[in-house]
C-alpha cells in the first residue's frame, strides 16, 4: 500500500508542470514490478480538455515513475485537444507514446480533424505530433479514406458531398 501511495504521489508531482492525467474505472490494479497500472470497466481518462473512453486503460511508467506510455483498449472513443490540434474519433486500440508525442490507432480507425475540417479512416493510423506526420494503412476490406474540404475558384468552400 505504501508503494502504491508513493507511485501516485510521484505521478502527481511529475505532472504538475502539465495537466494531470486523471483516470477512473470500475476496477484498478497496480503492478509495481511491471511498472504499470490497469484500469478496467468503463475506463475514462482525461487530461486538460482531452479525453479517452475505453473498456480498459493501461498506464506504463519509467524508472522514475513518470508516465511513458498509455494504451486504451476496446471500444475506444477519444477527443485530443492541444494548442494546434483538435481531433476526435474512435478505434479498437490506441497507444500514446508520451516522450515521442505519437499516437498509434488500430482497428476500425476514424479520425476527424476539427481544426482543418478533414477526416481519415483505415485499419491503422499513426500520428506524430512533433513531426506533423500522419499515415494510414488499409485492410483488405477497403481502402484508406481521406476527406478534406475543397475551395471553388473564388476561394469559397464548395457545396456538395463530403
Amino acid at each position: 500500500m505504501k508503494k502504491t501511495a508513493a507511485l501516485i504521489l510521484m505521478v502527481a508531482v511529475a505532472s504538475w508542470a502539465a495537466d494531470n492525467l486523471e483516470v477512473t474505472a470500475d476496477k484498478f490494479e497496480h503492478l509495481e514490478k511491471e511498472k504499470k497500472a490497469i484500469f478496467q470497466g468503463h475506463a475514462h481518462a482525461s487530461q486538460g480538455k482531452s479525453r479517452i473512453d475505453a473498456d480498459r486503460f493501461v498506464v506504463y511508467f519509467d524508472q522514475e515513475g513518470a508516465t511513458k506510455e498509455y494504451r486504451a483498449l476496446g471500444k475506444v472513443r477519444f477527443e485530443i485537444v492541444k494548442p494546434k490540434q483538435h481531433i476526435k474519433g474512435h478505434c479498437d486500440k490506441l497507444i500514446y507514446d508520451v516522450p515521442k508525442d505519437t499516437y498509434r490507432l488500430m482497428g476500425h480507425t476514424y479520425v476527424q480533424d476539427l481544426i482543418n475540417k478533414r477526416t481519415m479512416s483505415g485499419k491503422e493510423i499513426f500520428l506524430d505530433n512533433k513531426k506533423g506526420l500522419a499515415t494510414a494503412v488499409s485492410d483488405r476490406k477497403g481502402p484508406v479514406k481521406f476527406v478534406f474540404p475543397m475551395k471553388d475558384a473564388k476561394g469559397g468552400k464548395k457545396k456538395g458531398k463530403k
